[in-house]
């Protein structure tokens, strides 16, 4: 029987709100072209779809990305396509709503009513406890119990439904219909039954996709390998890789680590480590010593009068540059890459970013677009904020994807 890839990804992107997703059908053009059964690779992972996607169909993934969210979405997503109990994390979560050592971040009342902070610090300090700790060090959750990653997915969405935040929106957005619409079912219902009547929810849909994934048949488990890493400074990249697929952020349109910054301090990471993050997202490094060599790259410089603008497009680029030549030189001769990535604009101007990460990588290493590989996607679906107050009000349109074969000589 062969997976359905498209189907079994729509389930599991359900797994918990994100704001971008890899469309299915990209992966589809992908595991087409590779020709090796060599793991395959994503530095800028977000939630993880390569590594899902490849276990799907057999292939052995390394995936990154600096925002430690990745390993939660990953075993999660592993648990649901290998059927774990769902039922046995409800038990867990039904202990947690009683715990007597309740954990709150500091700031947790700008979030949630006085009658939720006590719930939510109950299920939180249960967690701490008994499923997992985070280590600053490893950047990595250190697991006491397996049911751990579903237990966080489905305690993460109960305890967002009960704040004040938009529930459509994945940053989080102290919205005064969301604070409305809390004190109303407060008012109807004692916060533990409203908290229960979300998990029962998210646990029930979940059951509903572990019915719907169509799972692998291989002659051995495909391997996954996470890491929440700063791909700009790390020296270590994968060797021998078939591929790579990836989206990079998108100028400074996407703030992954400021977006996820509550399921982050629930979780138990240290507000340390989550300011330590937030500056390294791509938008707020300072530019890297690399050369670009992309014509198109000079001419849009030229053309961006403001400094601080022309500072943006050149940390950007030269960060971004950076992971994907690092990325690049770990493919197998013959290997392929594929970029995927959003037309974002500076000061209302569209940046043909596609095609300057293209030129330099075809100019500096031995790349070559791979013909008919060109595709443009116009977003249909957004969690987004749109009819903005700026130079770009509906956000980004369109994404654009190009495929790069690595020299075979």
């Amino acid at each position: 029987m062969s997976v359905n890839l498209k189907d079994s990804l729509k389930e599991i992107y359900a797994l918990y709100m994100y704001p971008a997703r890899f469309p299915a059908k990209i992966f589809d053009i992908f595991f087409s072209t590779i020709n090796s059964r060599c793991p395959l690779f994503d530095p800028f992972s977000g939630s993880g779809s390569l590594a899902l996607a490849s276990y799907l169909k057999g292939f052995d993934s390394i995936v990154w990305d600096l925002n430690p969210m990745i390993h939660v979405f990953v075993d999660a997503g592993l648990k649901l396509i290998n059927g774990y109990s769902i039922g046995g994390v409800l038990v867990l979560i039904e202990k947690a709503t009683s715990y007597g050592r309740p954990y709150l971040p500091e700031g947790a009342e700008y979030w949630w009513h006085q009658e939720g902070l006590d719930l939510i610090g109950k299920v939180w300090g249960f967690f701490r406890d008994n499923l997992a700790s985070f280590n600053p060090a490893t950047k990595e959750f250190e697991p006491y119990e397996s049911s751990w990653s579903l237990f966080a997915v489905i305690a993460l969405y109960a305890s967002r439904r009960l704040s004040y935040s938009d529930d459509n929106v994945p940053k989080w957005y102290k919205s005064k219909l969301k604070v409305g619409k809390i004190m109303k079912e407060l008012s109807e219902k004692a916060v533990e039954e409203l908290f229960k009547h979300y998990v029962i929810k998210k646990a029930k849909d979940l059951c509903k996709t572990q019915e719907r994934v169509s799972r692998p048949l291989c002659e051995r488990e495909p391997a996954v390998m996470v890491k929440a890493v700063d791909a700009v400074t790390a020296n270590e990249y994968p060797k021998d890789v078939a591929g790579v697929l990836t989206s990079p952020p998108y100028i400074q349109a996407q703030e992954y680590i400021r977006s996820f910054s509550w399921e982050l301090r629930l979780l138990g990471v240290p507000e340390s480590t989550i300011s330590e993050l937030k500056k390294l997202e791509i938008p707020y490094r300072p530019p890297v010593g690399l050369e670009i060599q992309s014509a198109t790259y000079h001419e849009v410089l030229d053309q961006i009068g403001e400094p601080k603008f022309k500072k943006l497009l050149e940390s950007y680029f030269t960060n971004t540059l950076t992971v994907l030549e690092k990325a690049a030189e770990g493919i197998e001769r013959g290997g392929i890459m594929g970029i995927f990535v959003g037309e974002a604009t500076v000061r209302g101007k569209a940046i043909p970013t596609v095609k300057i990460m293209k030129e330099h990588l075809t100019n500096k290493l031995q790349m070559s677009e791979m013909s008919g590989m060109r595709i443009e996607d116009k977003i249909e679906r957004r969690r987004l904020f749109k009819k903005r107050k700026n130079l770009n009000p509906n956000g980004i349109e369109v994404e654009h994807l190009v495929f790069l074969r690595k020299d075979q000589n």
